[in-house]
């Protein structure tokens, strides 16, 4: 008789997964803090042995996220040492881009973002988003070695011959610079 696999059991989550509302490094920094505030309440509770009454502190939507999608529970000290660890290791060493729009990203859009970024570019890609209004519309993506500029803006330059040719305008002649 084969073995047939169980297609109801959860499947274990792997480890190191960052959910899409996490884009930036301000985000991290966010949640190694609310991580070592978690810490110092629940050791506190502990050496007070308060019982059952003690008042818990809510955790973020954020950080149940992440604990979720890590199969982490962070009433668990070594659950939460490993979620300290995996969150410094990120900060310190994933890759972030800085991304520039004309206006501030819906934070829809962000997380369909992420989700692409983490699938085709890092798992654990970080996002800066910065505002240039003079970019129009599009974007300009920067890394630590690379640019570059998908701005309307850009493509006008790079296509200005084109464009005017099209709207049937001449490009301005040169000045003439005046010989001695």
């Amino acid at each position: 008789m084969a073995h047939e696999t169980d297609k109801t059991a959860p499947q274990k989550p792997k480890h190191g997964q960052l959910p899409a509302p996490l884009a930036g490094p301000v985000e991290v920094g966010r949640l190694l803090r609310e991580l070592e505030t978690l810490d110092n309440t629940l050791l506190e509770h502990t050496l007070r042995k308060q019982g059952g009454n003690a008042q818990m502190l809510k955790s973020s939507r954020l950080m149940e996220q992440l604990a979720d999608l890590n199969g982490l529970n962070l009433l668990q000290k070594t659950d939460r040492e490993r979620l300290r660890r995996f969150l410094e290791a990120v900060s310190q060493r994933a890759p972030v881009l800085h991304i520039s729009f004309s206006a501030d990203p819906s934070p829809v859009f962000m997380e369909k973002l992420m989700t692409w970024l983490r699938k085709e570019i890092h798992p654990q890609v970080l996002v800066t988003v910065g505002v240039q209004p003079t970019i129009a519309a599009g974007c300009i993506v920067r890394s630590t070695n690379k640019y570059f500029d998908f701005s309307l803006r850009q493509n006008f330059i790079a296509k200005r011959d084109l464009l005017l040719q099209q709207i049937g305008g001449r490009l301005p002649d040169r000045p003439q610079e005046a010989r001695p």
